[in-house]
């Protein structure tokens, strides 16, 4: 069953339990009225997971997300975010603990999207999602997340090393997706969802390009006006031309 987070970071829920569907796949079945408090929930669902974790099993991810997706739908409700956190981070370490990096990777997108208001948390998050996808070499994902902290940094610490670091993480991981898009849809692995047309991405990469310049305009002229030119191409190339003005006004500025 496909799940959805909504406005309100809701899931709706999907039954529970544990079944193969394959030889050393396990789907997650999870049935509300059978767990409807949270804590019960959340250890009956820890439990079983990490019982086939630990004997190298598999578990089937769409499932699995659905079944993380209820079990905070539940916490959420009742409104006891705090300890949902606690419990998830301390179940998605585990879980990399384990070599389920893939599955701590889904936890960690959800932890940053239930706490989305608090841009500690999301900082946190967002870190330890990163590192997950840059050991799968996972360049939506590694875009995902530094978009995240991009939105932080851009915030907190305007034209700083760190947030500078994050503009080109994001950018090597938009570049490799525009340039090797139908390899890259191929591997993405994600739950209910697809990639973007690939002038989104080549947008994103324009966008990202000029956000570098304008930090380095003054430290690094000459790379400033490469990032610049590249973004107009960009630009241009998905006809996008109308965006352009930014682009021939910061290099007005460097000339």
């Amino acid at each position: 069953m496909k799940v959805k987070l909504n406005k309100e970071n809701i899931i709706t829920p999907i039954e529970y339990g544990i079944k193969k569907v394959k030889p050393q796949i396990h789907k997650i079945v999870f049935s509300e009225k059978d767990v409807k408090n949270p804590h019960k929930a959340f250890d009956i669902f820890e439990k079983e997971v990490t019982k086939i974790a630990s004997k190298k099993g598999d578990i089937e991810l769409n499932s699995f997300s659905g079944a993380v997706s209820s079990i905070f739908n539940k916490f959420i409700k009742s409104k006891q975010i705090e300890k949902m956190n606690n419990n998830f981070v301390k179940f998605a370490e585990n879980l990399v603990s384990m070599g389920k990096d893939n599955l701590a990777g889904i936890i960690y997108s959800f932890l940053v999207k239930a706490n989305i208001n608090n841009p500690e948390l999301v900082e946190k998050f967002a870190t330890n999602g990163l590192a997950i996808a840059k050991r799968f070499h996972d360049p939506v994902h590694i875009m995902a997340r530094c978009e995240n902290l991009r939105k932080i940094y851009s915030i907190t610490e305007p034209k700083s090393e760190k947030l500078l670091k994050i503009l080109y993480e994001e950018k090597r991981a938009l570049s490799s997706i525009a340039n090797n898009y139908q390899n890259v849809q191929k591997r993405y692995k994600t739950i209910n969802s697809e990639m973007k047309p690939i002038e989104n991405y080549k947008i994103m990469l324009g966008a990202i390009k000029i956000q570098i310049a304008k930090i380095t305009k003054t430290s690094k002229p000459k790379e400033a006006i490469a990032e610049l030119q590249s973004a107009y191409e960009l630009l241009l190339s998905v006809g996008k031309g109308k965006y352009t003005k930014e682009v021939e006004k910061l290099l007005a500025e460097i000339n």
